[in-house]
């Protein structure tokens, strides 16, 4: 019942979408989105259309509203305007519909899509014509497997997002709770007294499997200041999540005691945000995006308060947490040469510095670009959220590291599933994890017999650094 409710959402999504797509022609060829009419002698200049297809939730409202400002500014004067359709729980399958279908954006979000990236679906950015000022802009953040693959370039940096951890004071106070967790074992403690507080009023922590990046990123990511290392290890080449059976049985602990929303396995992460914005869960972890979910999307109107990720051990968090180096948008293969100039125009404007600073002005993103950050503050803010401050510090964090799990193929099981089954005591972590860890371990001995791993890329040193407190 679930896979047929995603599949109508993603149909629904495409329908929406395939009013302003663009679909290849009988001749190869994009159709042209011409508003041009004659009158007389007086001829309305032609308004070239770019189709942008978006995952951002957290500040889509601020992005549409900047979007319209440069279509009725700069773009109305080069006769370019930018139409912006974004969708945010099932992006990838979303997109991947779209192409198969023969309709398609001209820029999307492909910078973390590396089978669409190996598919040819995105423009080397180094043979697009008009941006080399841009990409010059932007070299010294400029990261293999996010914005490079090799010496192709997909995308160019958006922001740095640290994961850190939410929490509603307001509850933590009725429940006699005067500080944040400290450990991940001593959060699970604090669910269950908040849940027994609650007594069906509001839940100790807030969870989602629906979403198939929750252990990845909300768990595991958001643990590496406590292990040091990511489950791919890129100084060895080998997969082990050894490292992380603290926080995964600590999941376990909360939902078998209940101390969970109900029911994580039916909600996908924007209702789980929706939760705690509506004063229904006490705990989440949070990456910085959140602040502006839970003061624009879900307004959250309460004292809720933002803190580092508990610790997974007494030893209290030793090394730099993670923050997600995420890329902007590609530019897709599907656009054909007479429409490449007005695309390139929509794609200045999207990575223009005066974007990139009111994005960060509203507490919208952390730009790679110090000098951004602190013309910002010596300006001051345009709209500084609540626990901006806290959230975006990145004084302990550095990018994430990365990891080829898109390019293997798996015999069995992956590991949000496994983890899920752990959680819903179906197994146990003894019982599953020598071989989850020699699943991954085959399948990545496989892809790069197969030739589909670049070990200059996954195999270079990464370490994130020991805190210096």
């Amino acid at each position: 019942m679930k896979r047929l409710v995603s599949i109508l959402l993603v149909v629904v999504m495409l329908l929406s979408f395939a009013g302003c797509g663009k679909k290849e022609t009988s001749t190869g060829t994009n159709d042209k989105t011409d508003t041009s009419t004659s009158t007389g002698d007086t001829t309305q200049k032609k308004v070239e259309e770019v189709y942008f297809f978006s995952s951002i939730g957290a500040y889509k409202a601020l992005l549409e509203k900047e979007i319209e400002k440069w279509n009725n500014g700069e773009g109305a004067q080069k006769g370019v305007r930018i139409v912006m359709e974004t969708n945010i729980d099932n992006y990838g399958t979303a997109l991947e519909t779209m192409i198969q279908a023969g309709t398609y954006p001209d820029l999307a979000d492909m910078y973390a899509r590396l089978d669409m990236l190996k598919a040819g679906y995105a423009r080397n950015l180094y043979e697009v014509p008009g941006i080399e000022d841009i990409i010059k802009r932007f070299e010294p953040y400029l990261a293999q497997g996010i914005n490079l693959q090799g010496d192709k370039l997909y995308s160019l940096p958006l922001e740095l997002v640290p994961i850190k951890m939410v929490y509603n004071a307001d509850i933590f106070k009725e429940c006699g709770l005067t500080e944040p967790p400290k450990t991940w074992d001593e959060m699970a403690d604090y669910a269950k007294i908040i849940t027994e507080k609650g007594n069906g009023k509001y839940y100790g922590f807030g969870w989602t499997t629906m979403w198939t990046a929750s252990f990845q990123r909300l768990a595991m990511k958001a643990t590496i200041s406590s292990t040091g290392v990511c489950w791919f290890n890129s100084n060895t080449g080998t997969y082990d999540f050894r490292p992380f059976e603290k926080v995964i049985k600590a999941i376990a602990r909360m939902y078998q005691e209940g101390s969970m929303f109900p029911t994580p396995l039916d909600q996908h992460i924007d209702p789980i945000r929706n939760r705690f914005a509506e004063g229904l869960v006490g705990m989440e972890i949070a990456p910085s995006y959140d602040v502006s979910v839970y003061t624009t999307q879900f307004p959250a109107n309460f004292d809720w308060r933002v803190c580092e990720v508990p610790a997974l051990t007494d030893e209290g968090l030793i090394y730099n947490g993670i923050a997600l180096n995420r890329g902007n948008i590609s530019i897709t293969k599907w656009v054909s040469e007479d429409r490449l100039p007005a695309v390139v125009e929509a794609f200045r404007f999207m990575h223009s510095r005066e974007l990139y600073k009111k994005l960060y002005s509203n507490s919208a993103i952390i730009p790679h670009e110090q000098d951004i950050i602190e013309e910002v503050k010596r300006e001051g803010f345009e709209y500084e959220m609540p626990n901006w401050a806290e959230m975006s510090d990145i004084t302990y964090y550095v990018g994430e590291p990365l990891r080829p799990d898109r390019l293997l193929t798996l015999d069995g099981d992956n590991f949000h599933t496994v983890f899920t089954n752990i959680m819903l005591g179906e197994t146990t972590w003894e019982a599953e994890i020598d071989a989850l860890n020699k699943r991954y371990n085959d399948a990545y001995q496989k892809a790069k017999a197969q030739g589909l791993i670049d070990t200059a890329i996954y195999e270079s040193p990464w370490n994130p650094g020991k805190r210096n407190k």
